[in-house]
């Protein structure tokens, strides 16, 4: 019995599901996909075609510094938001349109986390810069 427990908690701590958590603003719920390596983050969302409701992307970075994104092989609109080591929300670029490649988004207070969700979803959820979220 031991055994299954011990093997059991494995699973949960390391299993599949250790790529994502859930970031909650007021009412609002998002999974969101964990981007913790520089491959990862370099791919983001790029090359897919589109992300379901209420999903996004968790950029996890290991400190506060300047963060630039682009919409580097995106196919459909994003909004962008950074926030500091204490999850604050720094920054909200919304409504980020493919079309806007090759141009970068960095806005000048650093960030440790920036999370992708699909566009206007900030504005749905009444994110903006200030507020703290939990993920």
């Amino acid at each position: 019995m031991l055994l299954v427990i011990v093997v059991l908690t494995f699973v949960r701590f390391f299993g599949p599901n250790n790529g994502y958590t859930t970031l909650h603003s007021g009412r609002h719920g998002y999974s969101l996909q964990m981007a913790t390596t520089p491959a990862a983050q370099e791919k983001g969302l790029g090359n897919r075609d589109a992300m379901p409701a209420d999903s996004g992307m968790l950029f996890v970075f290991p400190n506060e510094a300047s963060r630039c994104f682009w919409m580097k092989d995106m196919r459909f609109p994003l909004d962008i938001i950074w926030t500091n080591k204490d999850k604050k929300v720094v920054y909200v670029q919304p409504e980020v349109s493919p079309s806007t490649y090759p141009d970068d988004f960095c806005p000048s207070p650093p960030a440790q986390y920036v999370i992708e969700l699909n566009a206007g979803e900030a504005r749905r959820a009444g994110i903006r810069a200030g507020e703290t979220l939990t993920f």
